[in-house]
């Protein structure tokens, strides 16, 4: 979400996150440095769609491995776009009818044996909002248009356990079977939240929407302005994005979810692009990253290796 470069609040959020990134770079030392950096083994635009042009969200495809769902940062109305991630040449879209579209920050595939997406209308720059608000639904086929009325998707309001916060990371977590959201913390110190799947209601034909249920948080992290995350299937490593780095969380032997965000991470240097909104891991285990952009031929997808060095533990 944009604020104006000439407004009180824009100039003292600049200067609070200048002087909270000079406090995290130092920390940074800390993070355990992958050996090897392998970026750039594809590079793919996504072409032809120029309603595109903050490319924030970001999941592949159940139904079709070879795509991808992205979908606009604020200021677009409620949809997603599917591209081929092998040409980026489009392949489809959704659209969520009469569903709000606030600010439109992240996305991921929820459980697999359900064949779901969720999108998490989840930002809040300033720290306001009364609630945020995840919208689930089946995954469509990614090549087609498809546009869904409120009865085939889910809405749940969310709020914050201890008050407004911003947020632009989402992943799933299949062991505990729930969402996980991750704040965008201006200090290198983020929240880390949950809902479990029994939050949701179940019931999209409800004309009146639920009061706001609480994300409880499970656990704090070192790491600031984190605007992507996502979870690897196959090996349920998290992986959390940052405008510079790409940062790993190691499942390994680690007993739970919040055990394994305490650990210290593997982290790599982001490839130089405009603003890198979205994060995901694709069926091979390769992790891409999307950065916004405009004209949205120039909206551009890197991925890198998940092979990080081993994680040293914390004493």
């Amino acid at each position: 979400m944009r604020l104006s470069i000439d407004s009180p609040a824009a100039c003292t959020l600049a200067k609070t996150s200048l002087a909270y990134s000079c406090v995290f770079l130092m920390l940074l030392g800390s993070c355990v440095r992958a050996d090897e950096l392998s970026f750039a083994d594809a590079v793919v635009t996504l072409s032809a769609t120029p309603e595109l042009t903050e490319s924030s969200g970001l999941a592949f495809s159940i139904r079709d491995p070879n795509c991808v769902w992205t979908h606009n940062d604020s200021g677009d109305r409620a949809r997603l776009f599917s591209f081929d991630s092998r040409t980026g040449k489009p392949t489809g879209r959704c659209e969520l009818l009469s569903a709000p579209a606030v600010d439109w920050e992240s996305m991921t595939t929820g459980d697999p044996d359900r064949g779901e997406l969720i999108v998490a209308d989840c930002g809040d720059n300033l720290a306001r909002r009364e609630f945020i608000t995840l919208h689930r639904f089946p995954e469509p086929d990614p090549s087609k248009n498809t546009r869904l009325d409120p009865s085939q998707y889910d809405t749940l309001r969310v709020q914050f356990e201890g008050g407004p916060v911003d947020c632009e990371s989402i992943w799933y977590d299949v062991e505990r079977a729930g969402l996980v959201l991750l704040a965008k913390g201006r200090l290198p110190i983020a929240g880390v939240y949950f809902v479990p799947d029994d939050s949701w209601n179940g019931d999209a034909t409800t004309s009146t929407p639920a009061a706001p249920i609480t994300a409880r948080r499970i656990a704090t992290i070192g790491l600031p302005m984190a605007t992507g995350a996502d979870r690897d299937l196959a090996s349920g490593n998290v992986w959390i994005a940052s405008y510079l780095q790409a940062f790993c969380f190691r499942r390994g032997e680690h007993a739970n979810l919040a055990e394994q965000m305490k650990q210290i991470p593997v982290a790599f240097d982001m490839p130089r692009l405009r603003q890198i909104e979205g994060i995901a891991i694709d069926a091979n285990g390769r992790v891409w990253v999307t950065s916004e952009g405009s004209p949205a031929t120039l909206a551009v997808s890197y991925f890198l290796k998940t092979d990080p060095a081993p994680v040293r533990q914390v004493r």
